[in-house]
Formats: structure tokens, sequence, C-alpha cells
């Protein structure tokens, strides 16, 4: 081989020739030919370790870092001992040196191929891979960087591709399990460190002019006034870096949590802080003020609290996906669904300032979508054992779903709700079905809210009740189940009518005579598809 300076510079031009827009398809594919052949001599990661160091051509660097990845994962086994020992020493050193420096794109590739190398030798012979990890999230000046590598080696090793053999995978994902206590205080500590150093300088907000009814509905949620006072407080201002790490710290958990078991190490402390950063998604105030102030760095920062917000309605959607809960975890989750249920009586609560729909059109859509995902996991999910603890009001939070439901600033929004009321009243058929004896105290729990609910969805298919929203349907674009939206619309619409007809036909029966609908026939016509109780219900009324 050529020295490794000339041998530097005949890489680059190289690489700027393949890239160059002029480079025929017939040079590139000789250039790739060449690099191949080089990346196969013996000895070639020693010219790359060279290269990563003395370059700043991100396609070179780029190109080593692929011939490390290529040799750990598919020659490892053929590697001299010395030479994978100097490898393990050199690359994390490297990147401690320059991961201020290196595009954050190259940064990631240096960490996975890093990881890589843990993936194949850790413990054995590479015993303090995960100590360093741990080292680097200790220490404020790497921080970032071990919170990186800590979401890499959740992705690649607790959810390894198929090159590994079972007995290597079950015993990466033990190793990982023996960690997770450890990691999951470190995560704690950042957030909470975070979120403490810059609330102090919050200021209390005045009350609410309307701060006395949503109390009622805030304390039968959370059954506390200290957690109520304590989720009532301002959200601080974060600076850059700050922001920066959480956000991180918030990806890994999010990643953790959908592989680890719910077990103690998730304690309440976690989610409480978690729950203090999802408040990110509903304050308005940030998102106003980065508005009016209208530079694009005050822009930047309202769309990253916002996506602090995102981040941890992630973590809590992951944890409220399993639906194999161990006895003592079950208080964890009813916190969880009390703390969460206030952000849902915080975004749905109606002032002088804000109408319902008006606060969801200004919140990020992402966080629209993350916060349906929750109310969808908890009706499908957690419903049928949360309803039976007295200190959660499902009647409340019905009430709260409402007014979500009703007040979505898009229509895919307001079809997802409609969903979550289908598997509502799936789960309330399925109920009654199987303890008859309580039918009627079932129904009577929940008749107002039924009632309710199938007037709206009524008024909501007329022209002279919603005639602006229905004027926007597409009526002649087919999606990918062959129906325009128009249709989307009205049989979602119809299937939840349908289903409150089988669960309180008398009712339900008064309210279409008192709507008289228009095209009633249609109509009946639409529910006798849905539902055979209706079909009877209807062949008897008509």
């Amino acid at each position: 081989m050529a020295s490794e300076e000339a041998s530097l510079r005949a890489l680059e031009s190289l690489m700027t020739e393949f890239f160059h827009d002029c480079t025929t398809n017939e040079r590139k594919r000789e250039i790739e030919e060449l690099l191949n052949n080089f990346a196969q001599q013996i000895g070639a990661w020693r010219f790359c370790l060279y290269f990563l160091s003395s370059t700043r051509n991100d396609y070179v660097m780029m190109y080593s870092l692929t011939v490390f990845e290529n040799l750990i994962n598919k020659m490892w086994l053929g590697v001299p001992s010395q030479d994978k020992m100097e490898i393990r020493s050199c690359l994390p050193k490297l990147l401690l040196a320059h991961h201020k420096t290196l595009p954050y794109f190259i940064r990631n590739k240096l960490c996975k191929v890093i990881v890589d190398i843990g993936r194949q030798d850790w413990p054995m012979f590479y015993h303090d891979f995960f100590t360093n990890i741990l080292q680097l999230i200790q220490s404020p000046v790497t921080t970032p960087l071990g919170l990186i590598m800590l979401k890499t080696t959740s992705e690649e090793l607790a959810c390894p591709r198929e090159d590994l053999s079972v007995a290597r995978k079950e015993e990466l994902r033990k190793l990982l399990l023996d960690q997770v206590q450890t990691v999951l205080g470190l995560l704690t500590g950042i957030l909470e460190t975070v979120w403490d150093k810059h609330s102090v300088t919050a200021a209390t907000p005045p009350p609410s002019p309307t701060s006395g009814e949503s109390g009622d509905l805030l304390s039968n949620l959370l059954q506390s006034p200290s957690s109520a006072k304590l989720l009532n407080q301002p959200i601080p201002i974060l600076d850059v870096e700050s922001e920066y790490i959480c956000s991180l710290a918030l990806e890994c958990l999010a990643h953790l949590f959908s592989w680890i078991p719910l077990s103690a190490s998730i304690t309440p402390s976690l989610l409480t802080t978690i729950f203090h950063f999802a408040r990110f998604g509903c304050d308005i105030r940030a998102r106003k003020m980065a508005s009016v102030n209208g530079s694009s760095q005050n822009c930047v920062l309202g769309q990253e609290r916002g996506r602090l917000g995102v981040l941890a309605m992630s973590c809590i959607n992951e944890l409220m996906s399993k639906n194999c809960v161990p006895m003592e975890f079950e208080e964890y989750l009813l916190r969880m669904f009390q703390q969460t249920f206030y952000l849902l009586q915080k975004i749905t609560k109606d002032n002088n300032a804000h109408t319902v729909k008006s606060r969801l059109e200004e919140l990020d859509e992402s966080y629209i979508e993350k916060f349906t995902d929750f109310l969808r996991l908890f009706v499908s999910v957690h419903l049928r054992r949360i309803e039976s603890y007295s200190q959660f009001p499902v009647v409340e939070f019905l009430t709260l779903l409402f007014k979500y439901t009703f007040h979505q600033p898009t229509h895919e929004g307001y079809f997802s709700c409609l969903d979550i009321w289908t598997l509502f009243l799936d789960y309330l058929t399925s109920k009654i079905k199987s303890r008859l004896g309580d039918k009627e105290a079932v129904l009577n729990r929940y008749e107002d809210a039924l009632v309710l609910l199938l007037t709206e969805v009524l008024n909501r298919i007329q022209f002279r009740y919603n005639q602006a929203q229905l004027e926007e349907l597409d009526d002649e674009t087919l999606d990918d189940d062959q129906q325009t939206e128009w249709q989307r619309y009205l049989r979602q619409s119809l299937e939840v009518v349908a289903k409150v007809m089988e669960l309180l036909p008398t009712h339900a029966f008064s309210t279409l005579v008192t709507h008289r609908l228009e095209g009633t026939e249609r109509l009946i016509i639409s529910l006798r598809i849905y539902s055979m109780s209706s079909k009877a219900f209807l062949a008897h009324h008509y």
C-alpha cells in the first residue's frame, strides 16, 4: 500500500470525483471496484483510522466507517485478537476527541460502529463497553454523547438483527436488563436536574378565572391537592443545551420502554418527571411567544419545546401499550392515567382566551396524534382494569373525551376519536353480555354520556348543523379502502350510532325522531348494514 497521506489524498480525489455531477456511471463503477478492493486488503482498517482522524471530507469519513462496519459485522471472527484490541481502544478515543466537531451523521455512524463491536465482544472481550457509556452520561461534558451511545446500544443490542444466534440474543438481552435500574436512575436524575434547575426562576401565574371549575374535576382525577398543585406549576424556560439533553434522554426512555418489562425500576419519580415534560406539548404560551418574537431562533425554540412534549408522550404510550401488567405496577398505572387525564383536562379547558378547538389548533399536530394514541391504548388495553378503581372517575373521563373528540381541528383527528368511541362501545357491549344481571346498573352509569354522544354524532352528519365541515369533505378521491373521505366520515359515524342503538334502543329511537333526520330512509338502510340488532329494532319501529 502507499503511504497513509498519499492514500488519503487519492481517496479524497476519488470520492469527490464519484459524487461529481459530470462523472459517468461507467466511471462510478470503476471507482466502486477500486474502493471495494481497497476495503478487502488486510490492514485497510489502519488506513481508515488515519483517514478518520485526518480528513474533513464527509464522504471519506463515511467510507472509512463503512469499512469498519463491514469488518466488524462480517469478518470479525477472522481478525487477530491484537487488532481487535487496538480497534476497541482507538475508535472510542477518536469519538471522544472529535465528537463535538464531527457532523452529526458521522458521529452517529461512529457510535453505531462502536456499539457493533460491543454487540460482538461485550462482556467477555470488551468488558468496559457499557461502563464507558455510563461514565459518558455521568460527565456533564459528554452527557449528550453518552445518551446517543445509550440509545444506539438499546436499538442494536436489545433488538438485534437476525445475524446473531438465539443464545447470543438472549445473552445480550439479559446483560442489558441487568443495567436497566442503573440506566433509568441516571435518566431520571438528568431530567429532574434540568427541570429543577430551570424551575427556580419560573414565576407563579395568577389564578385562572375558571380555575374553580377545573379544579373540581382535577381533584377528582388526581385525588390529591398536592398532585394537582405540582402539575399546575409553571413550565420552565429551558436553554437550548438543556432541551437537547432532555430530548436525548426522553428518546432513550422511549426506546427502553419499548422492550423492558414493567417493573419497580420504573419509579413514581420517573413517571412524574415524564409527565412534567409531557406538559411542554400543551404549552401554547411558549409557541405564541416564539411566533410573536418572530426570529428563526425563537421559532426553533418553540418547536423544540413542543417536541419535548411529543417525546414524553411517546414514553407514556410505550408503557401504555403493554398489556401484561404486574400487580405491583397497577398503582403506578393508575397514577399515569390520573396525570395524563390532567393533561387532557388542561387542553380541553374552555376559557375567555381560548375555545377548545382553537387551543387544539395551536398545539403541535404530532402531540395531538400522540395524545389520541394514548386515549386509544387506554380504552382498548386498560379500561377493563381501571374502571373498577373508585379513585378513577370514568364518567368524568368520558366528558373530557367527548370535548376532545368534537373539537378536533382535522378530519383525521375526528376519525381517530370516533375509533376510540367504537372501542369503548364494544367494551361496554361485551361487559353487559358477560354480566347480564348488572345490565341496568351499567347502562344507567353511562346513559347520559351515550345519549350525548349519539346526539352529537347525528348532528355532525347533517348539513343544517355542520354544513361548513361537511362541505370540506372530499367525495371524489378514493382511498386504499376504495371509499371517499365523505363515505368514510358517514360510515364511521353510523357505526357509532348503530352501536349506541344496540345499547339504548329506546333512547336512540327517540333521539332519531327528535332530530327529524334528513334522508331518514337512507340512514335506516345504512344502519341495517352495520348492526343486526339495529335491523330488528328498525323493523319493529318502521
